[in-house]
């Protein structure tokens, strides 16, 4: 699933290269892709320019003067802009392939800007929707969907995880920090990445952690988070990572593969319903009591 990161390059992309410019027209490929309040269409872009793009979590907006465009990619959404007056960008999940031809069997909405540019939004699995709401209404929208501190922002601080957390004492790490209202834009490929960084095992019961673990998760999200979107998210094709910056990611995507850090294989389990990977020396087994079963191995961490 596209995590913050993937939908941070394409906020970037869009407002970098998108930004102002007039929506000359669309092409709704499947319709089943929009929501919208009552009377409200595309045809109210058409003619007017993008006035804002933001994003929370995973969530990313489009702002015209008449309606705004709230995106949620989903397990498989993709977003590509091309034309030959924008570099183009393409972000989210990589398949299709990023370069290939457009539009694809599974591409659902494409937006065309002044003078020749189009930003595509395709999806392999047809999960992906776009709402329509009208621009005055889009802070209410956001704030019904009670999402937690966006991780990437400056409400996301050591003191609101621990608030975050305090609400969830009774499930396991892995599980709080998929909650989206614990903090927003995490999913399964950088909280496994996290976790392997803080080096805290994903079912280790919220309640067992120390103030110092907390403290330890929270700068791993930071410094996971400092890796991944600057190079629009970690690459993950089939199942099976494809190390870009140094050994990122880490864990997940390597069942099998020695840790970065000790050199013990990495395993894969179900864990909150998600295929979880981890290191078993670097990150201890939870016993009964929820305290890990052996001493951590060396916090160091390899150079990315």
């Amino acid at each position: 699933m596209p995590e913050l990161p993937e939908v941070e390059a394409a906020r970037r992309g869009i407002a970098e290269q998108l930004l102002g410019r007039v929506c000359t027209g669309y092409e709704l490929y499947r319709p089943r892709l929009i929501a919208a309040s009552t009377g409200l269409t595309l045809d109210a872009i058409v003619g007017d320019p993008l006035e804002d793009v933001g994003r929370w979590g995973k969530y990313l907006w489009l702002v015209f003067p008449e309606v705004a465009l709230l995106v949620h990619l989903k397990l498989t959404g993709q977003l590509v802009a091309r034309g030959s007056s924008i570099p183009g960008f393409a972000a989210g999940h990589p398949v299709p392939p990023y370069d290939a031809p457009l539009p694809h069997k599974s591409t659902a909405l494409r937006l065309d800007f002044a003078p020749d540019a189009r930003l595509y939004l395709t999806d392999v699995r047809h999960f992906a929707r776009v709402q329509l709401v009208l621009p005055n209404e889009l802070p209410e929208t956001l704030a019904a969907l009670r999402l937690g501190p966006d991780a990437l922002g400056p409400e996301f601080t050591l003191d609101a995880l621990r608030r975050g957390l305090a609400r969830r004492r009774g499930t396991s790490i892995k599980a709080a920090l998929l909650d989206q209202t614990v903090v927003a834009g995490l999913g399964n490929i950088y909280v496994d990445e996290s976790l392997w960084f803080a080096q805290l095992h994903p079912q280790r019961p919220v309640g067992s952690l120390k103030d110092g673990e907390v403290a330890r998760l929270y700068e791993a999200i930071r410094a996971i988070l400092a890796i991944a979107v600057p190079i629009g998210g970690a690459k993950i094709l089939n199942g099976r990572a494809v190390p870009t910056v140094g050994e990122f990611p880490y864990v997940h995507g390597r069942a099998g593969q020695p840790c970065p850090r000790c050199g013990a294989a990495i395993v894969k389990r179900t864990i909150a319903g998600r295929g979880t990977y981890f290191c078993p020396r670097c990150q201890p087994e939870p016993t009964a009591t929820g305290a890990p079963v052996a001493e951590q191995a060396s916090a160091s961490v390899p150079a990315s």
